[in-house]
């Protein structure tokens, strides 16, 4: 398919060629010079089979097009092979659509200097030779204009659908992040809370012998873990619930209050930290890396002084947790689920950041980077939905190119002393060359402001009859307005394919056909005729609506075309939108389903421990306090490990619920 796509162009252009020149020669009666004949008919079967590769080697077939057609020219006409004029200007498409643009202007340049270098003979006077160049460089900026929208908008495709490919990879390990956070929750709640009554009781059981007065301390101590443990648990179900991570107050009085409750549990903790404004996800990062690095502290340097350093540095938050050493230090041994460090590094890698524990000295160093603006693993690919940076790259070079081409041409022609009619002088030329710029500027904005662009375009047009007013140009002048009428065409195409409301836009086209008509008519009645009589208000009326009734077939196809492309644009942007709302959707259930499983298990085991450390607390049953909270440890070591499994298939019941 891509084959014949190359190849259909090509064809169709040999076949309008021919028609043209020599067909409609031949069919009028006139007889071509035969070598003429023999020569276009070379360079047009030349310049096809060339066209027919600008896909692989678009510059390589631009270069072979241009020169061919500049010697066919030669050997004819200009005029003759119209067909060999569109092969150079889909050429140059091409290097544009496939190529840099930095390669599209160059190759531009090089067009236009080999024109001027071969095309000097093909005139007959120096103003027809400039006419005809600016002219050709008008196609020229239309063609790279084009090519470039083009560009972009194969860009935003590839864009869009890599969004949707990172979207589907999302979807796709949804559940497991999902499992990894709460695993991460999970361990927290089950290092820092259960853990230590474990100890505290073991030890209070050990020494009931010589310091009976522990087992008191140890009872209030784990009535209180309990607490704090039920309201961290109740506290993960409501998060899995509604998703809300944002912990109450500011991250340093958070820290503040986690090194207060090692305090007291005999960890002497120095907190040095900045207030700080962050995030929530960096907040609940640094919160959660500064309770496993204590918690590390507490297991295997007990009793050790830890300090705590909280600060800012280069759009980056820095944690630091330093201690003075223990005789060992975390594995995957002992009561812990052997995922502290691992956890820490996740945390911190999810927010683009890194986190590093190690040997200090005698001691041991956790250092935490989280940057404010990381990107975390949920982040879109960079440059997904992105446009080309800079104005000579971005859509603003077209619509300058747009510009340009309703009036190059025509101002060109002015001001390099055009003598045809009417005669005009060298003052009003230039002025009318700057009321052909000021016509053609606003199109600058078409894109931002259309109806506003479309306004400025018309109002332009209604100075031209004081001008002629001024410079007391004849009739004839208005000739001069009828060729800027691209500018008005560019305004309702623009209206059309970004204009809001969208039902709305249809309007353009009257208003832009009774304006430019009034212009028309008022232009030409400077100089007080109207068709040979003498400009009256009827006449002028009566010609203003007839010029409008022409003007709208015209204007009403730059509508349709404008439209159509929105159109599609429209229809396109939303199916990929929609297409990544529904995986983004999915991923957003799979994550609800897994917090749900979670949640079961938790309130079906967990819990229940938990409660049952409380209750035997408050009944001063030391025995069951160790028993029902080694119990609730265990239960959450199998629901950690149950979130290292593969995620239940649908129609079966989760393990653990």
């Amino acid at each position: 398919m891509r084959v014949s796509r190359s190849w259909l162009t090509p064809l169709l252009l040999v076949a309008a060629q021919l028609v043209v020149w020599p067909g409609a020669a031949l069919l009028a009666g006139h007889r071509p010079d035969r070598v003429s004949v023999a020569a276009g008919l070379v360079a047009t079967a030349f310049v096809a089979v060339a066209l027919g590769w600008r896909h692989r080697a678009p510059v390589t077939v631009l270069a072979i097009v241009s020169m061919v057609a500049k010697l066919g020219y030669l050997a004819t006409s200009p005029e003759a092979l119209v067909g060999l004029a569109i092969a150079e200007m889909v050429a140059l498409y091409t290097v544009a659509a496939r190529r840099s643009a930095r390669v599209a202007l160059v190759a531009t340049a090089a067009v236009v200097v080999m024109e001027a270098a071969l095309t000097a003979g093909l005139y007959d006077t120096g103003r027809g030779y400039v006419g005809g160049l600016l002219f050709s460089l008008t196609l020229y900026l239309l063609a790279v204009g084009l090519g470039r929208g083009r560009r972009r908008w194969y860009a935003a495709r590839a864009d869009a659908a890599e969004l949707l490919a990172w979207a589907e990879a999302e979807q796709r390990r949804a559940a497991g992040l999902e499992r990894e956070r709460l695993a991460r929750e999970l361990h927290d709640v089950s290092a820092h809370h259960l853990t230590s009554i474990v100890v505290t009781v073991t030890a209070a059981e050990r020494l009931a012998d010589r310091r009976p007065e522990l087992a008191a301390e140890a009872l209030e101590f784990s009535a209180r873990t309990a607490r704090e443990t039920l309201a961290a648990l109740h506290r993960l179900v409501a998060v899995m619930r509604t998703t809300d991570e944002a912990g109450p107050g500011g991250l340093d009085e958070r820290l503040g209050e986690l090194a207060d409750g090692f305090r007291r549990l005999g960890q002497p903790v120095t907190l040095e930290a900045d207030p700080v404004d962050v995030g929530p996800a960096v907040g609940e990062a640094a919160y959660g890396i500064a309770r496993e690095a204590l918690t590390n502290t507490l297991r295997h340097a007990p009793g050790g002084a830890v300090r705590v350093c909280l600060t800012l540095a280069d759009d980056a938050l820095v944690l630091v947790v330093d201690d003075e050493g223990g005789t060992m230090r975390p594995s995957a041994g002992g009561l812990g689920s052997g995922r502290g460090i691992v956890g820490m590094r996740e945390r911190a890698a999810a927010l683009g950041g890194t986190c590093e524990a190690g040997a200090r000295g005698d001691g041991w160093r956790v250092r935490a980077v989280l940057p404010f603006d990381g990107a975390a693993a949920g982040t879109p690919p960079p440059g997904a939905g992105s446009t080309p940076a800079g104005w000579w790259r971005g859509p603003r070079a077209m619509d300058g190119v747009v510009a340009l081409a309703t009036v190059v041409p025509l101002a060109g022609g002015l001001l390099a002393g055009w003598e045809g009619p009417p005669v005009l002088a060298p003052a009003t030329t230039v002025l009318l060359a700057l009321l052909m710029v000021l016509h053609a500027v606003p199109l600058l904005w078409r894109r931002d402001r259309p109806w506003l662009v479309l306004l400025a375009v018309v109002g332009s047009a209604v100075l031209w009859p004081a001008a002629a007013l001024y410079a007391r140009l004849p009739g004839d002048a208005v000739w001069l307005l009828v060729a800027t009428v691209g500018a008005e065409l560019a305004a309702v195409y623009s209206v059309a394919a970004y204009g809001w409301p969208r039902w709305a836009t249809c309007l353009a086209v009257p208003a832009a056909a009774v304006g430019f008509g009034t212009a028309l008519v008022a232009t030409a009645a400077a100089d007080g005729r109207l068709g040979g009589a003498p400009a009256t208000l009827a006449t002028g009326a009566t010609m203003a609506a007839t010029l409008a009734m022409l003007l709208l077939p015209v204007l009403g196809a730059a509508w349709a075309a404008g439209f159509t492309v929105r159109v599609r644009r429209d229809r396109t942007v939303a199916q990929e939108r929609d297409a990544v709302a529904e995986v983004t959707a999915r991923a957003v259930a799979a994550s609800r389903a897994e917090r749900a499983r979670i949640s079961a298990g938790l309130r079906a085991a967990v819990l229940e421990h938990a409660q049952g450390v409380l209750a035997a607390a408050e009944a001063n049953r030391l025995d069951e306090v160790a028993a029902e909270a080694r119990a609730s440890l265990a239960a959450m070591r199998e629901l950690l490990r149950s979130l290292r499994t593969a995620p239940p298939q649908p129609g079966h019941q989760p393990a653990d619920s």
